[in-house]
């Protein structure tokens, strides 16, 4: 089978702990218990009665909406779930060889989804005390032909199984390089799947109202220092969401790149101010800090790659404590970068 892709939708304190984020909070947290409702359409799909597909692909379209509308037609690119020829076409790709290959492991590997759902729960229970009133979400989980590690979208969020299958399992062996270079397949773990399903959930929820588009995670805003201010408060609310995930793992960073971080943290800091980046307006700059990689460009090869959003969390944190504010009324303050700034002191 040929693998037909489209774009990506792929998204501390001054010694950081490697072993998870800080509660910055003097006061225990009494949380809510949440039991949130888990869906398996990967299951569904791969263990369909192929007798039974015309009726099956009917009831997707009911319980699934958006997400099986957009599986079918951007992602299978196989026309739309309403055409009469898609039974004939579901078909043909679950009797593909291929995909038996990659049902046989997604299977293997995602068969008992309970610990990320604990992981989430754990997570989400931290959401709904820091932002009630807040929908929280339905779990749908789901193959996207490599496609979409999330898929959030009015009251659910949907997680591609596919590229959460482990860095150094066949299929990810399989794709090829040319379209998922080394560094994506490293992101490719299970171990990044509950901390990127909660940090996608925060910028579709979080960001204004139009701004957030599924595409658009490693968004750019008006110039730099407001990029990274943005992208710093997502990342501090999946930090104080998931106390008990380690921070590098938050970042989708080894241990190595986080000890980077942290012993480099001044020199970052001058290497913004010498060359005049704070307030640049260049989408280019701003994007070569802000989007995934190798490594940031314009920085050592040993420098992890995105990270304006790593220094722009470290600002946010700062700003964070010192002002004892509250984490909504953090989020939803605009036009703070240049204050929430004049607090850092790397």
């Amino acid at each position: 089978m040929r693998l037909k892709l489209i774009g990506f939708i792929v998204v501390t304190i001054a010694i950081l702990s490697c072993n998870g984020g800080v509660n910055t909070s003097s006061e225990p947290i009494d949380l809510q218990p949440l039991n949130l409702s888990v869906s398996r359409l990967d299951q569904e799909l791969f263990k369909a009665d192929k007798y039974q597909l015309k009726a099956l692909n009917k009831k997707w379209i009911s319980s699934y909406g958006l997400l099986y509308n957009s599986f079918i037609s951007e992602m299978l690119r196989e026309g739309l779930p309403q055409d009469p020829m898609i039974v004939y076409r579901l078909e043909k790709f679950l009797n593909d060889t291929t995909i038996n290959l990659i049902s046989k492991e997604l299977d293997e590997s995602f068969l008992d989804f309970s610990p990320y759902k604990k992981e989430l729960e754990e997570g989400f229970a931290h959401y709904k005390h820091y932002f009630p009133g807040r929908i929280i979400p339905k779990i749908v989980t789901f193959y996207s032909n490599f496609n979409a590690r999330t898929f959030p979208y009015n009251d659910t969020l949907a997680i591609g199984l596919d590229l959460f299958i482990g860095r150094d399992n066949k299929v990810t062996e399989m794709l090829p390089p040319d379209v998922f270079p080394q560094y994506i397949k490293e992101d490719m773990d299970k171990e990044y799947l509950s901390s990127e399903s909660m940090k996608s959930w925060l910028y579709f929820s979080l960001s204004p109202t139009g701004e957030y588009a599924n595409s658009g995670v490693y968004a750019t805003k008006k110039d730099f220092l407001s990029s990274m201010i943005y992208h710093g408060k997502m990342m501090l609310a999946l930090d104080l969401m998931m106390p008990n995930t380690a921070i590098q793992t938050k970042f989708n960073y080894s241990k190595e790149e986080i000890a980077w971080c942290q012993k480099n943290e001044k020199f970052l800091y001058q290497n913004l101010i010498e060359f005049k980046l704070i307030y640049s307006r260049n989408i280019k700059e701003i994007a070569a800090y802000i989007n995934p990689g190798s490594f940031t460009p314009g920085l050592p090869q040993d420098s992890p790659g995105g990270i304006g959003k790593w220094i722009g969390y470290r600002m946010v944190k700062q700003y964070y404590e010192e002002n004892n504010l509250d984490l909504s009324e953090l989020i939803e303050q605009k036009g703070d970068a240049k204050k929430i700034l004049s607090f850092y002191r790397p």
